[in-house]
């Protein structure tokens, strides 16, 4: 997690000591507190410290049936601002610490996406609370700590209208290839094929990020790190209360889905602009709720 403090703001945080002085704080003086009671043996608690709108630091502790607490760990977040409803939410509980993964399978771009989720109490209130609600919402988010900035592809509003139109009707075949549809197989192999054919003729004239508009895929071994090329759709220069230093919070449309993410301005390369495309490694993160 210390790696992506800079992309809130606290590039200055390079040392243990630093770290448990700032944990300190925020326990102290959080901006929001939770909990919740997980068995009879132990419960856990969240403190939040938000150091702009929509950021901040959260430090999680967990207490025994003694009284006696220890802070578990600690981690950077970023609020988005985009709900995506799934009914097929999944999260499974980390091995290393009192928190947890969520994954969800997202058609528009084609393989399972796995976030660290933001709110891990509110999710276990949700979840084993009194009304044991279902989640089947997200609002995704995440932060950078590399990326670079790409001109656009130039299109018409035509052109946009009809690949919105395309990528839902891939996503009924999709939908409809999980129920067991053979047709819709066999349709969706085809475009695959005709997809690949188009792509290994045009990249032999053209640059690959002409053909390629945006992408969402899997980085490195970690599950919740992904590369990412997409559209920006706003910009904003954001500056940490606490220590001064200003970051970019970027929203970007990829394969149809909006993701708000912050990165630190030398930590970015070009200048990033409405219309612009923003290419680098995200981790994602995500928020849950019920709907």
């Amino acid at each position: 997690m210390r790696e992506y403090l800079k992309a809130i703001g606290f590039s200055d945080l390079n040392s243990r000591k630093k770290i448990d002085e700032l944990i300190n704080e925020i326990k102290k003086n959080p901006s929001r507190k939770n909990w919740f009671q997980i068995d009879e043996e132990e419960a856990i608690f969240i403190y939040e410290k938000d150091f702009t709108e929509a950021v901040g630091i959260a430090v999680i502790e967990v207490m025994d049936r003694d009284g006696y607490r220890v802070t578990d760990h600690f981690y950077p977040y970023v609020r988005g601002a985009n709900y995506l409803y799934h009914e097929d939410l999944e999260f499974e509980h980390y091995t290393d610490k009192e928190g947890y993964a969520g994954i969800c399978d997202e058609n528009n771009i084609g393989i399972p996406l796995i976030f660290h989720v933001n709110n891990p109490v509110d999710y276990l209130k949700i979840v084993y609370g009194k009304f044991h609600d279902k989640i089947n919402s997200i609002t995704l988010s995440g932060m950078s700590k590399k990326g670079m900035i790409i001109l656009p592809v130039e299109k018409d509003e035509f052109q946009e209208r009809e690949e919105r139109k395309g990528n839902e009707l891939r996503n009924e075949m999709i939908d409809a290839a999980k129920a067991g549809d053979i047709e819709a197989m066999e349709q969706l192999t085809l475009e695959d094929m005709d997809t690949y054919t188009a792509v290994s003729s045009r990249s032999k004239k053209e640059d690959l990020f002409t053909i390629v508009t945006s992408y969402f895929m899997p980085h490195s071994v970690e599950c919740d790190k992904y590369s990412v090329l997409g559209k920006i759709i706003n910009v904003m220069e954001m500056q940490n209360s606490r220590t001064k230093e200003i970051f970019y919070y970027l929203s970007v449309e990829c394969n149809s889905i909006q993701i708000e993410f912050t990165i630190a301005k030398e930590d970015l390369m070009g200048e990033p602009k409405v219309g612009r495309r923003f290419k680098g490694i995200l981790w994602l993160q995500g928020e849950v709720d019920c709907l």
